[in-house]
């Protein structure tokens, strides 16, 4: 749990926060710590206000906060995508006076508060505003975590809900969701709900319960071949067609998984850590740490091959050359051919 929730949770509410990440688990859950802590009831229908900066401008938000609450001690305004702290360019040429804002942040009410909630990677520190708002507001992070800090969070919620989860279940959660928060998230609720009873969640009810995304049935297959089970790689080829997945889009995915596995293959000759790696590739750290052991089961040359046989296949399927299903089908045997060889 993040120290700002603690906080929260305490009643030490402060006049403005900041939300700055990606990480949708973290932005939803502080809003809604927020409105569960400062708000009762129906004070939520009269003092609550989302507004999006995108459509309206900032005067508007600072009157808003500005605003008496009714029937209750305490506002709750929201101000999404704050652009104009950012070098992003907004898509709609909205005006804000952004005077108004360095104004209510040098003296803000205290029977309002107000949330930014700013989902980018990084705010333009060169900017005044910015400066001031990290200075005036009780700023939380909303950045993807690690393996370890994952594996923290997937502790926390278990020991919140008196449940009980081995190591090795908790390493197969986070890879079955490809290390994503959100998504880890979301099916923790779920084991813990079909777990209840026995307040023990099992590697057997991970495996049989986790909804697999489409992106992690494809690592599955590779992984199958990597195996030399090629009997495994079509049985989820053919779940997949069966799940009404489209030949290409299956395509396409495993062509991205080869082309990660020849970039990451490339990128380690160069020197370098799986951590460069998922920084200059932009992919999630997760991802490349289990990419990395797949390279490493083929050649370069087995790589280039695949990919170019990709090309080619992509090529026939968009010109409705061929039956689709059974192309796909094939490569799966040439790939097994070609690692038999080890080319």
């Amino acid at each position: 749990m993040l120290p700002e929730w603690k906080q929260i949770r305490s009643k030490k509410i402060t006049p403005v926060y900041l939300i700055i990440g990606t990480e949708d688990y973290i932005i939803n859950e502080t809003k809604q710590l927020l409105i569960d802590n400062i708000l009762e009831g129906e004070e939520v229908e009269f003092n609550y206000a989302n507004l999006d900066l995108e459509e309206m401008p900032i005067e508007v938000v600072v009157q808003e906060a500005e605003s008496m609450p009714f029937f209750g001690d305490k506002r709750l305004v929201m101000a999404n995508n704050p652009l104009f702290l950012t070098t992003e360019k907004s898509k709609n040429k909205v005006e804000h006076d952004t005077a108004k804002l360095e104004a209510y942040l040098n003296e803000p009410v205290d029977y309002s508060v107000l949330c930014f909630v700013a989902r980018v990677e990084k705010l333009d520190e060169r900017k005044k505003l910015t400066k001031l708002l990290k200075k005036t507001a009780t700023v939380i992070e909303a950045k993807r975590p690690n393996e370890n800090e994952l594996k923290k969070w997937i502790e926390a919620k278990l020991s919140e809900n008196n449940m009980q989860m081995s190591q090795e279940a908790i390493t197969r959660l986070i890879e079955l969701t490809s290390g994503q928060l959100t998504t880890a998230m979301n099916e923790l609720q779920k084991l813990m709900l079909y777990c209840f009873d026995s307040k023990e969640i099992t590697i057997q009810d991970v495996e049989s319960l986790v909804v697999r995304s489409l992106e992690q049935n494809i690592f599955l297959l590779l992984d199958k071949m990597i195996a030399m089970d090629i009997g495994g790689a079509l049985r989820i080829y053919y779940d997949l067609l069966k799940q009404k997945e489209e030949p290409i889009k299956i395509l396409a995915l495993i062509s991205s998984q080869f082309r990660l596995l020849n970039q990451l293959k490339l990128l380690e000759q160069q020197g370098y850590s799986q951590q460069q790696a998922a920084t200059k590739l932009k992919v999630h750290p997760f991802r490349v740490k289990l990419a990395s052991k797949q390279a490493k089961n083929f050649t370069e040359l087995q790589l280039n091959q695949a990919l170019k046989r990709l090309a080619e296949i992509d090529l026939e399927m968009k010109t409705g050359f061929g039956d689709k299903e059974q192309k796909l089908e094939w490569f799966l045997f040439e790939l097994q051919d070609n690692r038999q060889k080890r080319v």
